[in-house]
This record gives structure tokens, C-alpha cells and sequence, in this order.
């Protein structure tokens, strides 16, 4: 039987609208999807790293300060401050560079993005050595003011979750129809943090008390968690003079200090010089690494197998 034209056109017609309905909705889907993303920024790489790890799909995060970059001697582009103005949310650690930016950034009733501060409730630390606002110098020219207290509130585990729970509220405030999806995604962080700090405890038990030589003091909390003492080389901020210099060298000699740790962001040859002099090393540890949590692991790590003796190896 010979089926009439007219109802093989409309059947032709009625595949052709719904084959090009599906292209529209493969077409359209990621943009509505990344057009619902969070615009987030944080200032430093394991900032971002946690925000990641608690928003997975639904935030898109930008960092402003890239690898091996000194955040005390920072300055923003042009381009950051606008990405900055267009973003929803700023994950902030109240630290010199971020009140720069911010006081750069246009802000307008209604615009410019959520500003939390995630070191809100967080008990800081003074700086060793110095527990006034002084200006330090890292290299030729090179000179920043650094606050009383101590910043670096990432390298402590419980720091760390007191950080996340600032990051779960202000995404789960900004995005509630996700909440649930922030909280499981946290609890597994969480729940991770304290795994990481309970083997890092079994590990630096042994080691409580001691101390160990950095150039620049950014593992406040990290020791405090661990009952570690750090020793900085750089002295109120600034390289060792010379008479500074031997008195470092002659303390790392009483106490047996075979490695000084010096950071990436920072000039090393006072700490080279100290190496030397004591017939040890210097070893790297980057405060900034993004996997905040395998660099913990790392640190606890390397830090375990400076101060034991070689005997007990």
C-alpha cells in the first residue's frame, strides 16, 4: 500500500525537529552548566585546592598568585583586578596582598564578589623573631610589610579544618540548591584532615621538642600541631648580617642541625651559607604547593628524616 505524501512529509518533518532538538540541547547544555558554575578566587594555590576539593564540578576557581611567586612582595595585573570584580565569591586569608587587591578593585552597589575570610575563628600565631610590623627584604630591592601575626594558617591541620568549614558555608550560602553536594564533599575532606594529622602525630612523636632551621618562619602551625620548634635565618624579616650569620651557624653546631629548609619564593644563600658552614644540606619545602594535603604528608616526611639521628634511620 502507498502511503500518501502529505503523511510521510509530516513524519520526515517531525524527526528532522526533534534530531535538531537534541543538537540544540547537546549545544546549549555545557553553557547553561558553566553558566551556573561559582566564579571563585582565591590568592594562593592551596587555597584553591581545598575550594576544589569541596566544590568539585559546580566552582570554577582562578588563583591569583602563580608558582614560585612571593606573595609579600606581589602585585596584581589589571587582568586580575577585573577577573576579581567579576567573580561571585573571594576566598580570602586577610594577608597584605589580598587588602592591595581589594582596595583596587572597583566595587559597586550590588557588584563585585562575596569577600569571606577564612581565617575568621583562627587563633594566630606571632612570627618569631619579630611581633611588630617591620619591612623585610628578599633579594636586591626587594621589600614587603609583613603583620604581627603568622599568615600561614594552611600548614596546620587544624587550621585546615577550620578553613574548610569557612569554605563549605560560604558555597553552600552562595549555591543552595547544592548544599548537600558541598557537605558530603567536605565531610570527605574532613575526614581526610584528620587521617593525614593522626599519622603525622605518630610519625613527629619522636621528634617533640626539637628544632629545625628554615630561612623564612612560615611553619608556625605546622610545628605547633607537631610540638616542633622552627628557627628562622632570616632575621626580623631580613638576611642575616654577617655577626647574625655565625651566631646561627654557632647554634645550628650545638644543637646538631644538619639541614637547613629554605622555601622556593625566597633567596636562598643565607641558608646555603649556614649549610655549609655546619657541613649539612638545605632541602626545599614550598609552603605554597597546591595539594595542601600531600604536602603535609611530604613535609612531616622530610622534616622526620632531618632531626632523627642517622643511627636510628
Amino acid at each position: 500500500m502507498i502511503k500518501p505524501i502529505n503523511s510521510m512529509i509530516s513524519k520526515a518533518q517531525l524527526c528532522l525537529t526533534a534530531l535538531l532538538f537534541c543538537c540544540w540541547l547537546s549545544a546549549a547544555g555545557p553553557a547553561t552548566a558553566a553558566a551556573a558554575e561559582l566564579r571563585v578566587i582565591t590568592g594562593i594555590a592551596p587555597l584553591s585546592f581545598l575550594v576544589a576539593e569541596i566544590g568539585g564540578e559546580r566552582v570554577r576557581v582562578g588563583t591569583l598568585i602563580p608558582p614560585g611567586q612571593d606573595p609579600h612582595t606581589f602585585e596584581p595585573r589589571p587582568g586580575q583586578v577585573t577577573e576579581l570584580a567579576r567573580a561571585d565569591i573571594f576566598f580570602a586569608l586577610n594577608m597584605p596582598f589580598e587588602r592591595t587587591l581589594l582596595a583596587r578593585t572597583p566595587q559597586q552597589q550590588g557588584s563585585g564578589p562575596q569577600i569571606i575570610d577564612v581565617s575568621r575563628n583562627i587563633d594566630k600565631l606571632p612570627m618569631p623573631e619579630h611581633h611588630h610590623d617591620h619591612d623585610h627584604r628578599h633579594g636586591e630591592g626587594a621589600a614587603h610589610r609583613h603583620g604581627e601575626l603568622d599568615p600561614h594558617i594552611w600548614l596546620g591541620p587544624e587550621e585546615l579544618l577550620i578553613i574548610s568549614r569557612h569554605i563549605l558555608n560560604g558555597l553552600s550560602a552562595a549555591d543552595p540548591d547544592h548544599a548537600a553536594h558541598y557537605q558530603a564533599a567536605h565531610e570527605r575532606l574532613r575526614q581526610r584532615i584528620k587521617e593525614l594529622h593522626a599519622r603525622n602525630q605518630a610519625r613527629l612523636a619522636p621528634l617533640a621538642g626539637q628544632t629545625f632551621f628554615v630561612y623564612h618562619p612560615a611553619f608556625g602551625y605546622f610545628a605547633a600541631a607537631y610540638d616542633l620548634q622552627q628557627k628562622p635565618v632570616e632575621i626580623a624579616g631580613k638576611s642575616p648580617t654577617p655577626r647574625q650569620l655565625i651566631a646561627l651557624i654557632e647554634a645550628a653546631r650545638r644543637e646538631g642541625v644538619r639541614v637547613v629548609f629554605t622555601q622556593p619564593q625566597f633567596d636562598r644563600r643565607s641558608a646555603d651559607a649556614v649549610a655549609r658552614a655546619i657541613d649539612g644540606r638545605v632541602v626545599m619545602l614550598d609552603p605554597l604547593a597546591a595539594d595542601v594535603l600531600r604536602n603535609l604528608e611530604q613535609m612531616a616526611s622530610v622534616i622526620q628524616e632531618a632531626l632523627t639521628p642517622s643511627g636510628d634511620q
